[in-house]
């Protein structure tokens, strides 16, 4: 005797604050979507236009379309035995996750980028939590697609799905490497090279993620692109000033640096 499985329904999560257009291309696709904007009931419901949607498509020209929406990153498929409504509650309680140090964090968990940067990351017991009543989520972030499953979806998580250090640390990396990426198809130069921009900048008195993206954008942007010499460097780190005057003196360096040899680059 075999046992039946519940059948799956498959839904999509969009962050409308980073795609606002699909909002209106859903009802383009499918004449009768089902849809839950997720920052209803929460204390963001004047914004609940502009953040997350949970979506349900009715006919196969929609997920086809949908399905492209996921290809270039812009949406998350889901997979789950649940209900929407069901589906939705679970994501309104994750608006804010605890973190490990610091007070609880405004989640993006629409943004298909974060999972490129959590996905390695993630015990089973963190993974079911995320997940909740949910099977299974895959996208596209940078590129490359990533996918988590929760083998006990209809179980009760142990605990709220909390951020640590080690999810911290991953999903900096990945915004890096994002942006390295990004710097270097902008200005059409190496990715190993915008990172190394990006190391120098984080060994500068800056203390925002910004002030470094900044810098690099700077360099990106010379008539030559090469690393700071080594010279250069210490004068930038011994500035006793604001970060803004900091990218001053940057600007002004690399207007007036030459070319450096082979040697200088290691």
């Amino acid at each position: 005797m075999s046992l039946t499985m519940p059948p799956r329904s498959i839904f999509y999560l969009i962050d409308l604050a980073l795609y606002p257009q699909l909002l209106r291309q859903m009802f383009e696709i499918d004449e009768r979507p089902v849809y839950e904007l997720l920052y209803w009931q929460t204390a963001y419901a004047q914004h609940a236009q502009q953040g997350p949607i949970l979506m349900s498509l009715s006919t196969a020209s929609a997920h086809a379309s949908a399905t492209r929406w996921v290809q270039q990153g812009a949406a998350i498929v889901l997979e789950s035995e649940a209900s929407l409504a069901e589906v939705a509650t679970h994501y309104r309680q994750l608006t804010h996750v605890d973190r490990q140090v610091g007070p609880p964090a405004l989640f993006r968990y629409a943004d298909s980028r974060l999972y490129g940067g959590l996905a390695g990351t993630l015990t089973e017991g963190e993974t079911h939590s995320l997940l909740g009543p949910v099977n299974a989520i895959n996208g596209v972030s940078n590129g490359e697609e990533w996918r988590l499953e929760s083998r006990a979806p209809d179980v009760k998580p142990l605990g709220k799905f909390r951020l640590t250090a080690v999810h911290k640390q991953a999903l900096q990396s990945a915004r890096d490497q994002a942006f390295c990426q990004q710097l270097a198809d902008d200005h059409g130069v190496a990715p190993s090279l915008a990172r190394l921009w990006l190391k120098q900048m984080e060994e500068l008195p800056f203390t925002t993620e910004y002030a470094r993206w900044e810098g690099c954008k700077i360099l990106a942007a010379s008539d030559y692109p090469a690393p700071l010499a080594p010279r250069h460097m210490e004068q930038l780190k011994a500035h006793k000033g604001t970060w803004q005057t900091v990218l001053d003196e940057l600007q002004i360096l690399v207007s007036v640096q030459t070319p450096l040899t082979d040697g200088d680059h290691r």
